[in-house]
């Protein structure tokens, strides 16, 4: 199944197949869960990353459980901090 992702704000390189503005397309198998897709990307494992499923924010606790579909749009972003 194709999904679309935008991985926003990130340091460092993007991963294999994603443009410059950070977006690409995602083949998945069928029954893939968020956290499966968040665990591919290989991110840096000390971002702490929040995440969005067609526009509604997903907690870390329900990641997991959170089986995608075809065509879901998700954004990934780290968490803003500053002050």
């Amino acid at each position: 199944m194709k999904i679309a992702v935008r991985l926003v704000s990130l340091d460092g390189s993007l991963p294999a197949g994603f443009n410059a503005s950070g977006e690409g397309t995602l083949d998945l198998t069928d029954g893939s869960s968020l956290a499966d897709m968040l665990s591919g990307l290989k991110l840096p494992p000390e971002g702490a990353y929040a995440a969005l499923v067609n526009g509604e924010t997903v907690a870390p606790e329900v990641r997991e459980g959170l089986a995608l579909q075809e065509n879901d749009e998700v954004v990934v972003f780290p968490p803003i901090s500053g002050g």
